[in-house]
């Protein structure tokens, strides 16, 4: 069970994302602006913290900026809502690693919780083991099973936790970049669903049928035939992530522009705005088939 800080001044949003992360299983702390959340972390540390952006007091994105600098190894969720995406921009570049919209929030909030949850504790049993892999590369095939990109992403933590001197937050941030790349290339790009689809934006809820329903497809032809394809390297200027498909479709969506307001509800499932807030650079290859995720190891951001 973690322990989960909830920042958001309406009582209904409030009610709402409580009543599901302890639906999960978690032990969720309620308050209804950053100032307070501010106090309540200093007070006794949560696992995470989950925060709306516009707030009295101290607002979602100067909570990322000063939780962040006071614990570099403590990861905030911001939930988002139509008006504040230029708050929601600048706490995914203060720190913040990873946003669920408020109209997405039965759908997204459990999925985003449990995947961070799920790399902060591979991060705490690798603490003490940074260092001590050196230039590691290697390669791994995923089969088009959404159910494989997790293992796959937690490995990958693994390796950051080894052999790099990023902290908890920036790892995870790498890490919700790489899986959002693997979804588009599965998703997307090989099993070919269309954006306008509703089974990807509906996958993601507790027992969701649609899980079964890509696995089905996945079997069939010409998609049970292609791979994804994820390589890593990492030396000590930086760190590369290749991430291939050999299906049609289309690695992104390139419009509209990441961070405008119709991006952050079409961009949901497919993470652009995360690649280019996480990331310090992205090379797209081979048509939008390919894609290059650096991170540099002088950057923390």
């Amino acid at each position: 069970m973690a322990t989960i800080l909830l920042a958001e001044d309406s009582s209904t949003h409030t009610a709402l994302m409580r009543s599901l992360l302890e639906q999960d299983g978690h032990r969720v702390i309620c308050v209804v602006n950053g100032q307070l959340a501010w106090e309540a972390a200093q007070e006794s540390r949560p696992d995470l913290i989950v925060t709306d952006l516009r707030m009295p007091e101290l607002n979602g994105c100067q909570l990322v900026e000063r939780m962040l600098e006071w614990d570099p190894n403590l990861p905030c969720v911001v939930v988002t809502a139509r008006g504040s995406e230029g708050l929601a921009v600048d706490a995914l570049a203060m720190g913040a690693v990873n946003f669920v919209p408020k109209n997405s929030l039965q759908k997204l909030l459990n999925h985003v919780v449990r995947q961070t949850l799920a790399m902060v504790e591979v991060n705490a049993i690798f603490k003490d083991f940074t260092g001590h892999l050196e230039n590691p590369e290697y390669s791994i095939q995923l089969p088009n099973e959404v159910v494989a990109i997790e293992p796959s992403v937690l490995y990958v933590m693994q390796t950051l936790a080894a052999a790099t001197s990023l902290s908890t937050v920036q790892r995870i941030r790498v890490g919700a970049a790489i899986s959002s790349a693997l979804f588009n290339a599965m998703c997307y790009g090989n099993l070919e669903i269309k954006d306008e689809d509703p089974v990807v934006s509906r996958m993601f809820a507790v027992d969701s049928p649609d899980h079964h329903e890509l696995r089905e497809r996945a079997t069939q032809k010409p998609y049970c035939d292609r791979k994804v394809l994820l390589k890593v390297s990492v030396s000590k200027a930086d760190t590369r992530f290749s991430i291939s498909h050999e299906g049609p479709g289309l690695m992104t969506r390139l419009t509209p522009a990441p961070g405008t307001s119709d991006s952050f509800e079409l961009e949901q499932c497919r993470g652009f705005v995360l690649m280019t807030s996480f990331m310090d650079d992205i090379i797209f290859q081979s048509g939008n088939s390919s894609v290059i995720l650096v991170k540099s190891e002088s950057n923390r951001n």
